[in-house]
């Protein structure tokens, strides 16, 4: 599988609200970029951070692999906007994953992300 494919299938399951298929995904530790703090997580903090935002849908994805190897690429997600689960415009985010493959699999090992309100919307 090529790391293009590894997100999508990544953001396939966040759509879906699938965190048991989410947690196979990380590499763990999972570190992360939140609020300007470098943080290490030893589960998914996917399912918590969409039930305590009432997160639904992740649309308009632009997504573009800047370099992959044969065991590690870097992921940049440029664009996409979010929806709450009454389907009313929430935030767009921007963000960054580095992967490695451990194995044959894909593992998300760091993520960071920028969320803002767009205000052509």
């Amino acid at each position: 599988m090529k790391a293009l494919e590894f997100i999508n299938l990544y953001l396939k399951h966040f759509n879906n609200d699938d965190f048991e298929s989410l947690k196979n995904l990380f590499s763990y530790p999972l570190f992360m970029n939140v609020n300007g703090s470098i943080i290490s997580v030893n589960e998914s903090p996917m399912e918590k951070m969409k039930k305590s935002s009432n997160l639904g849908k992740t649309e308009d994805i632009e997504v573009e692999v800047i370099k992959e190897t044969e065991d590690q690429a870097h992921v940049i997600l440029r664009n996409a906007k979010r929806y709450n689960k009454s389907k009313e415009y929430v935030e767009s985010i921007s963000g960054f994953y580095a992967l490695f493959k451990t194995g044959n699999d894909w593992k998300i090992v760091f993520l960071s992300s920028i969320t803002y309100r767009d205000q052509n919307i």
